[in-house]
């Protein structure tokens, strides 16, 4: 997801309702049980759907690569470069 200006009300209730969204189909849940979770609870929720989601499109652009291809489709961590060891 990209980060994007809020310009009105509109803005944060449609992102509210994506949010809620992504909590309910990835936990298939009802979205008015997403809405009536308690905040702390869905923003964990959230935080875990979206990096499952995140993991999922991953593993998607790795199998798509790997027929494209024909071969072998190695992962590399870089995460280390960037931390001060």
């Amino acid at each position: 997801m990209s980060v994007k200006l809020v310009r009105d009300s509109k803005d944060i209730e449609l992102q509210s309702e994506l949010f809620a969204y992504l909590v309910a189909t990835h936990y298939k849940i009802s979205l008015q049980e997403a809405y009536d979770m308690d905040i702390d609870v869905f923003k964990k929720s959230l935080s875990w759907a979206m990096a499952m989601n995140e993991r999922e499109k991953k593993n998607i652009d790795k199998q798509s690569l790997k027929q494209r291809t024909g071969g072998e489709v190695v992962d590399l961590d870089y995460s280390w470069l960037g931390g001060d060891n």
